[in-house]
């Protein structure tokens, strides 16, 4: 329906918003969202934010959950008439959720994620963690990317512990958007300063000292001991490269040897004018890759990378793209948006081969 914002549902779990949130929701509109979870389990459903105008009986804006196995509902919800608990825990592995508005002034609109019954710590979209355990286990549901908070910190540094800390698993890359799943961190003594990072489609914020930081566990992140910090490339090889020819008249080659990241002075280039181009590494044998960091060359010219796709080899002639969780598409993965800054992506499930395209 025309209600419909931020939306991604899966069997295992998903989140779902009103359109607008958390600005005011429009008047007279409407969504319907039918969750299925797998046969044997139940629906876990947490209420992250449930601001709809107050009115008698909820007339004039509604929350209403129906249970069609059982024929039961759960509202209707408004400011004035809210959910009893902010989790609502089902026996039932099918629920119909409805939004509907008439005229209003005010109100954020509904915020709601789910989990099944596999995923007891779950569905919720904490603001942050005043005082977690000093380690805890949470279950992240899919599509916490896209919600309202804001991240402070990296992979490397960790994160604030005002982060929203299921969107700061997604920019950690300990678990994919596109699925959720469960996370482990710790909480350990604050930094002065926490610097930004683009990752796994997320900008953190830079910000100052907070007295305790969260830091994500899996194991084996990039950079990480447990992975060997980067990985060695043997050899490097491109579709092509740009033979530039500089103002002194002296021929410059962009080559594909010069990709490899921390090289001082121009990276690669592909050459003018060259469709599907590509960079190919050699890592000399078969590993183990968690993920791929990129930056541009801003060496007298200002060249990055905004979007690209991977595949993967074992033995560099048969070729495997890159479709990350459960995907049925090739995944592309959000580039660089300068040509000075870092950007990094999670291969999530990792890829194993030795050579990477």
């Amino acid at each position: 329906g025309d209600g419909c914002g931020h939306t991604l549902l899966t069997p295992h779990s998903g989140t779902l918003s009103s359109k607008n949130y958390p600005g005011t929701y429009p008047n007279h509109t409407a969504c319907r969202w039918r969750l299925r979870a797998p046969p044997g389990t139940s629906l876990l459903l947490a209420f992250g934010d449930v601001d709809l105008e107050p009115s008698e009986r909820c007339a004039r804006s509604s929350l209403l959950l129906a249970d069609p196995q059982a024929g039961t509902a759960y509202g209707p919800y408004c400011r004035n008439a809210g959910p009893a608990a902010p989790l609502l825990v089902t026996n039932s592995s099918a629920m119909t959720v409805l939004f509907n508005s008439t005229s209003h002034r005010s109100g954020r609109g509904v915020l709601l994620s789910y989990a099944t019954s596999q995923h007891p710590g779950s569905g919720e979209h904490p603001p942050g963690m005043q005082r977690p355990p000093p380690r805890a286990v949470v279950y992240c549901p899919a599509g916490c990317k896209d919600i309202d908070g804001d991240v402070w910190g990296n992979p490397s540094q960790g994160y604030r512990d005002t982060s929203v800390l299921c969107k700061a698993a997604v920019h950690a890359g300990v678990i994919a958007d596109e699925l959720g799943g469960q996370v482990t961190l710790s909480r350990e003594k604050g930094i002065t300063l926490y610097e930004s990072a683009f990752a796994n489609g997320l900008h953190s914020k830079r910000g100052s000292l907070s007295e305790k930081r969260l830091i994500f566990h899996k194991a084996c992140r990039l950079p990480s001991p447990a992975c060997g910090d980067a990985l060695e490339v043997a050899a490097f090889n491109a579709s092509s490269w740009w033979h530039e020819v500089d103002a002194l008249g002296q021929d410059r080659a962009w080559a594909a040897e010069r990709a490899a990241l921390g090289t001082a002075g121009h990276s690669w280039a592909a050459g003018p004018g060259s469709e599907a181009a590509w960079l190919e590494l050699d890592l000399g044998t078969r590993r183990n890759v968690t993920g791929i960091t990129t930056k541009g060359s801003s060496e007298q010219h200002d060249y990055y990378v905004t979007s690209y796709r991977v595949s993967s080899s074992r033995d560099g002639k048969n070729w495997r793209p890159y479709r990350g969780s459960g995907g049925q598409e090739d995944k592309v993965f959000e580039g660089n948006t300068d040509s000075h800054g870092e950007v990094s992506n999670a291969f999530i499930p990792p890829i194993v081969a030795r050579y990477v395209r």
